[in-house]
């Protein structure tokens, strides 16, 4: 029986330990060995014993999709799965091995052991960048210097593993196409550094050259110090980008949109404008999401719903504007605006007949009740959202609030008093107004 399952063995033991991205080394790996196992993996196992020797150390993916320590692909596409490993061996300071295994008639065998001097694997992600219908194996690995990593290289075919050069530099780093050229591109990211100028650079292959070079670069925000997530989006049918969150020393968000202009040939990040505020900057732990299920990324713009006074301006709830990003003429166009409830996660949509400034949100405790704004001060209550424990709510129900949704923790219900607003909402339009919140930091 082919090999299919060993990743999901390795993940299982290590997703209990790990979990987000970017996160530091474990600092028990140096007692992690490899688990003993049956058929396909012992087969496995022993490759990897026989090129390490019988003292060695899995290596484990500090960040990125894959975290496994011995990762399975089908790298030329023939429906077998072939096997990567990370590890280095017990008298090896600066040297991580990566190992490549595949079956040949039911037998396993070594394709090619490469050694890093490094410490650490950083990332591993796969995608086609020479288009040969097989995947490349592209692997970060960390440097001593904070936020830089480097990128390699591999392509497998018929038992043989070759290096393709790359040589970059790396705070992060995604795979996917965005020329439209029918193969990937590898899109890294730098942060500002002693070594490293912020910015984003499109790398692609040639074939006539056999390496990655750099198609085309954009400056990217020099104080942004850390990446908290990277998502590509297909912003208008034909153009698509990478959206990517980060933070400032400060911790509050931005936003930057990296696309390719495909009649300029040069690689765009309209939203970062030197010694101009960014429109997506904003203090709310908010990250960029498919808001609307449309299939394609929305961008967060945040701000305080009408206030008075210090005491309201902490418990007033929070505006967040979902917006589209249009690359033909480079603007943000807002889709969707709510007020958020972040302490137990939901949110509600402001009704089409509302306009902005006519209406305002408290937040207190497990509830979130909505208000008139008229001449700077709170008008008529419009109605309440309330989170319950899910507990609290079977034991009967709870005068006055109607059940919106529950999950595992909270039942969310509404009331809807009586008034003479003409703001007023009637109890389906409360309930399509509402929505359970799950993107944040």
């Amino acid at each position: 029986m082919k090999l299919k399952n060993l990743a999901a063995v390795i993940l299982a033991a290590s997703t209990a330990l790990l979990c987000g991205c970017n996160i530091a080394d474990l600092s028990f790996e140096e007692s992690l060995r490899p688990p003993r196992t049956m058929g396909d993996e012992a087969e496995i196992e022993k490759l990897i014993s026989k090129t390490a020797g019988s003292n060695y150390t899995l290596k484990y993916p500090k960040s990125g999709s894959y975290r496994s320590a011995i990762i399975m692909n089908d790298l030329n596409g023939d429906g077998v799965d072939e096997a990567i490993a990370f590890f280095k061996g017990k008298d090896e300071t600066a040297g991580v091995h990566m190992l490549l295994m595949y079956d040949q008639d039911g037998e396993w065998k070594t394709s090619g052991d490469y050694v890093t001097e490094t410490t650490d694997v950083d990332c591993v992600d796969f995608a086609d960048i020479d288009e040969n219908d097989g995947l490349e194996i592209i692997v970060g690995y960390t440097t001593y210097t904070p936020n830089v990593n480097f990128l390699s290289c591999y392509t497998y075919s018929n038992g043989v593993t070759d290096t393709i050069q790359a040589g970059q530099n790396y705070s992060s780093f995604y795979c996917g196409n965005l020329d439209n050229n029918g193969k990937s591109e590898i899109i890294t990211l730098s942060l500002f550094s002693a070594e490293n100028q912020a910015k984003a650079s499109m790398l692609s292959y040639s074939k006539e050259k056999k390496q990655i070079f750099v198609k085309a670069s954009a400056p990217m925000d020099p104080n942004v110090v850390k990446i908290k997530s990277i998502g590509m989006s297909d912003f208008d049918g034909s153009v698509k980008g990478v959206v990517v969150d980060g933070s400032f020393a400060s911790e509050e968000l931005v936003t930057q949109v990296i696309y390719y202009n495909q009649s300029l040939a040069v690689l765009r990040n309209p939203l970062y404008k030197e010694k101009q505020k960014n429109p997506t900057t904003r203090t709310v732990g908010v990250l960029s999401t498919d808001f609307d299920g449309d299939s394609k990324l929305e961008i967060p713009m945040a701000e305080k719903l009408p206030f008075h006074g210090e005491d309201m301006a902490l418990t007033v709830a929070d505006k967040i504007s979902w917006c589209s990003f249009n690359p033909s003429n480079e603007t943000l166009t807002v889709k969707s605006v709510v007020a958020e409830n972040r302490k137990c996660g939901f949110s509600v949509k402001q009704p089409s007949k509302w306009v902005d400034g006519s209406y305002t949100a408290i937040n207190d405790e497990n509830s979130m009740k909505l208000y008139e704004w008229v001449n700077n001060a709170l008008g008529e209550e419009l109605f309440e959202v309330k989170a319950f424990d899910v507990s609290a709510w079977d034991k009967g129900k709870i005068d006055g609030f109607t059940l919106i949704y529950r999950d595992n923790r909270y039942a969310y219900a509404f009331t809807n008093p009586q008034g003479k607003s003409p703001m007023k909402l009637t109890d389906d339009e409360i309930k399509t107004a509402f929505s359970v919140t799950d993107n944040r930091v």
